[in-house]
């Protein structure tokens, strides 16, 4: 099993995949979620791990976009804590710039300012990259935000731990595999939607889960590309199998386009 994932080694998403595949899972770096997604195409690349969603940032738009466009079945679902790490060089100098994916930056920016304010932020296409990136420099006032498991894997020293400005910090990883299938304990759905241009439209479907006790985990509206001011809208509901597709029938009137990404068991569930 090879799998595609937007970073390199010891980054969130490959402890994130481990946790899913195991340790010897070997993975597939990519720069960008867009490659991850290509290397799935080039079949170079069994499945994906990509992050949707963090508890601090929000959703991340572009994958939202990718999973609809590409089709491939979302199979799991992964909730990762995500601590922060300040890493350097040995016997670093007082720290001039600061290395890391922007995510990462947004998430311990109040840390930033209070002990590093005239440090320069530098925004990676990685974080653990970020960290092999000033090893490679080898500037000892440089430093790079990442996992442990990047400090580790690069051997260099962690001056600050768990810097992120919240301690309830967590990353929600889709697994994505073609032609997956749902497992059997599956307990939760993804789907995008197009309503019809009719009034009340969206809040019939939603009270059509309402009326059949299905909870609604997630509500996120997309602009539909080549139309303006027009959007579809992905939903994740807590149910899946027989149940979901009996509601499936019923809102199947009041959309325009209905397509199930996946379904699979919820993390928060464990």
């Amino acid at each position: 099993m090879r799998v595609a994932i937007q970073g390199a080694s010891q980054s969130f998403h490959h402890v994130a995949t481990q946790q899913w595949f195991g340790d010897d899972v070997s993975i597939a770096p990519a720069d960008s979620f867009s490659e991850v997604f290509g290397l799935i195409n080039r079949h170079e690349a069994d499945a994906a791990v990509v992050a949707i969603e963090n508890s601090l940032y929000g959703s991340i738009n572009q994958v939202y976009d990718l999973i609809e466009s590409h089709r491939y079945p979302i199979v799991g679902e992964i909730h990762l804590p995500i601590h922060q790490q300040l890493i350097t060089l040995p016997d670093h100098a007082p720290i001039t710039r600061i290395y890391s994916h922007p995510v990462a930056l947004a998430q311990c920016e109040q840390y930033l300012d209070v002990h590093f304010p005239s440090a320069e932020r530098i925004e990676y296409h990685d974080t653990a990259a970020a960290v092999e990136h000033i090893k490679e420099l080898g500037d000892a006032s440089y430093a790079a935000i990442a996992s442990t498991q990047a400090a580790e894997a690069h051997q260099l020293p962690i001056i600050a731990e768990n810097i992120e400005d919240n301690p309830a910090n967590f990353t929600r990883f889709l697994v994505l595999q073609p032609h997956g299938t749902p497992p059997l304990d599956a307990n939760r759905t993804s789907l995008v939607i197009r309503t019809n241009h009719t009034p009340g439209a969206l809040a019939k479907v939603l009270s059509a889960f309402a009326d059949a006790n299905i909870n609604l985990a997630k509500l996120q509206s997309r602009p539909i590309v080549g139309s303006p001011w027009t959007y579809q809208f992905y939903l994740v509901v807590d149910t899946a199998g027989a149940p979901l597709h009996d509601i499936l029938r019923t809102i199947h009137p009041l959309t325009s386009s209905l397509v199930v990404l996946g379904e699979y068991h919820s993390a928060t569930a464990n």
